[in-house]
């Protein structure tokens, strides 16, 4: 079995809906100490706190040189907030692995009596997403190759069926905004793979009328998102240290 976690969602604004929700409920005042040994399951507001920290520490009493240490950090927050929030949960940020991509939201997608977009669009962001993250793995193959990453999406032959999907709503979102939608896998796949926890799709022979495997060709690029993955891991969980125990300097050498 190959598990890919559900699709996160976000906006410019902030983290905005997201299938599956991983978090600990323990709201630490200290960052570093924050970061969990589990990378699947860290504290929800871990980068809102470390954005109020280095805010709190840009007081008129801080030395020049240190506010403006804090400053960078902050801006340096404010450019890199998608990578790190969702690259330290093991999300590939870089633009060729986006579901979507600052998709637009639309008047038409809101719900006007709400006043906020419709609760159906998130699930037809997931669904497109889903399409896209299939489709981006045949970008460089072969077009034979590309074909087959293209029909997995189609009952022309061996695809994806949707089985369930679930849907978390974090807060309302609104027009005017822009949507990012990631995707990842969960655990490396293998040539036995059929079914697919992304939002609960298997892989199907539309023909064969049965569940069917991924190709060898699929399994081998699966694998090299999911080793991409850990790498987006670690570079973001050590960027987010970095962040932390520059900020504990600044407020150390006041």
């Amino acid at each position: 079995m190959l598990r890919a976690s559900l699709p996160r969602i976000y906006t410019q604004r902030n983290l905005v809906a997201c299938c599956r929700q991983y978090s600990s409920r323990n709201s630490p005042s200290d960052l570093a100490a924050t970061l969990p040994a589990s990378i699947d399951y860290p504290n929800p507001r871990w980068f809102s706190d470390l954005q109020s920290r280095i805010k709190r520490s840009m007081t008129p009493e801080l030395p020049k040189a240190n506010f403006e240490e804090a400053e960078k950090l902050l801006k340096h927050t404010e450019k890199h907030w998608l990578g790190l929030l969702a690259g330290r949960e093991g999300f590939i940020t870089d633009y060729n692995y986006r579901g979507l991509d600052r998709q637009p939201i639309f008047w038409g997608d809101m719900a006007r009596q709400h006043g906020h977009v419709n609760n159906v669009m998130y699930n037809r962001y997931a669904e497109s997403a889903r399409v896209n993250f299939f489709r981006n793995h045949g970008r460089d193959a072969t077009e034979d190759r590309g074909q087959l990453w293209d029909d997995l999406l189609t009952p022309r032959g061996v695809g994806l069926i949707l089985k369930s999907i679930k849907t978390e709503f974090k807060f309302p979102m609104t027009f005017p905004d822009n949507v990012t939608v990631l995707n990842r896998l969960v655990e490396a796949p293998t040539t036995e793979t059929h079914d697919l926890m992304l939002e609960e799709v298997t892989v199907y022979d539309y023909q064969a009328g049965r569940k069917a495997t991924l190709a060898p060709f699929m399994v081998e690029k699966l694998n090299e998102t999911w080793d991409l993955q850990e790498k987006f891991r670690a570079r973001f969980n050590e960027e987010a240290k970095n962040v932390a125990e520059a900020l504990d300097m600044i407020n150390g050498s006041k």
